[in-house]
C-alpha cells in the first residue's frame, strides 16, 4: 500500500479508509449496541491501526448515526437534539440532566435556527447495513475504500488543503461545514456522486475537543480525491524548500 504521502506529511496517524455497506471485512473492534459508542473513538482506533465497525444498532448516539450515514438518527434517537444544541432545556430539563441538555450547547441562537441546520443535514443511508473503518495499511484487506479521513495537525492540513488545487487550479476545494465531530463523513458522503467533489474538514465540536483532539482537525474526501493527492507527489508541494523549513517541527 502506498504509504508515501503519510511519510511526506509525517502523520503519526494512519489515514482511515471508510468503507459504506461492508459486511466481509474481519474486524478486531466491533462496536456493542448496549453502550453509548461515539464514532471519533472508533476512527482514531482505526488510525491507531485496527480495523473497526458500526451498525445502526451500535451506533447509539444521535448525531454519531447521522454523521456514520445511518439515515436521520436525530429523528430515531433525540428527537429534541434542535433544542440541545441552541439554548438548552432550562426548567424543562430532567432534574439530574447534564449541563449541555438544561444550558444548552449555543450553537446556535434559538432552536428555530438550529432546527434550519438540522434540516438542511445531508442525511445519508450509504452505511447500511454495516460501516467500517480500515487504516491505510490494512486496505488490501478490505478493498477500495469510499471515503479517506486524515487526522492532521494545522501545518499538515495547510499542505493537504493546498494539494486539493494541484490538478485543478481551483481556489476552493475544501469546505468546513459545522457539525458534530464525525458529521465531515455525511457531507463528504455526499460529495462522491459530484463531478467536482470537495474535501471536507471537520472536527470543529467543540464539545467533543475537550476530550482527545487537542491540536487535531480532520480533512475527509472520496476515493476520487485521494487518488488525486498521491498522484505526482514528486511533483507537490511537499518536495519544496518551504515544505522543508516545515518538517523541521514536525
Amino acid at each position: 500500500m502506498n504509504m508515501r504521502l503519510v511519510e511526506m506529511l509525517h502523520l503519526e496517524l494512519e489515514p482511515v479508509g471508510i468503507f459504506f455497506g461492508n459486511t466481509t471485512a474481519t474486524c478486531d473492534l466491533v462496536a456493542s449496541p448496549p453502550k453509548r459508542n461515539c464514532v471519533i473513538p472508533f476512527l482514531l482506533t482505526a488510525a491507531k491501526g485496527k480495523i473497526t465497525s458500526m451498525n445502526e444498532e451500535s451506533c447509539t448516539c444521535a448525531g454519531g448515526a447521522v454523521g456514520a450515514c445511518f439515515g436521520d438518527g436525530f429523528s430515531r434517537l433525540n428527537p429534541d437534539i434542535h433544542k440541545m444544541l441552541s439554548q438548552g432545556l432550562g426548567s424543562y430539563a430532567p432534574e439530574a440532566a447534564p449541563p449541555m441538555v438544561k444550558e444548552g450547547e449555543r450553537f446556535f441562537c434559538n432552536e428555530d435556527i438550529a432546527m434550519k441546520w438540522r434540516q438542511n443535514m445531508p442525511y445519508s443511508d450509504k452505511a447500511y447495513p454495516r460501516i467500517v473503518f480500515g487504516p491505510l495499511s490494512r486496505w488490501t484487506e478490505i478493498g477500495v475504500p469510499d471515503l479517506v479521513l486524515v487526522f492532521a495537525n494545522a501545518d499538515q492540513i495547510s499542505a493537504l488543503v493546498t494539494m486539493q488545487g494541484f490538478h485543478n487550479g481551483k481556489a476552493v476545494n475544501t469546505l468546513a461545514p459545522f457539525g458534530a465531530a464525525c458529521h465531515s463523513i455525511v457531507y463528504a458522503a455526499e460529495q462522491m456522486e459530484k463531478e467536482e467533489p470537495y474535501a471536507i474538514m471537520g472536527l470543529f465540536d467543540i464539545s467533543q475537543r475537550s476530550t482527545a483532539l487537542k491540536d487535531y482537525l480532520s480533512i475527509t474526501v472520496p476515493y476520487k480525491l485521494w487518488e488525486g493527492m498521491i498522484k505526482d507527489l514528486d511533483k507537490s508541494c511537499l518536495t519544496t524548500h518551504s515544505w522543508r523549513n516545515i518538517e523541521k517541527r514536525l
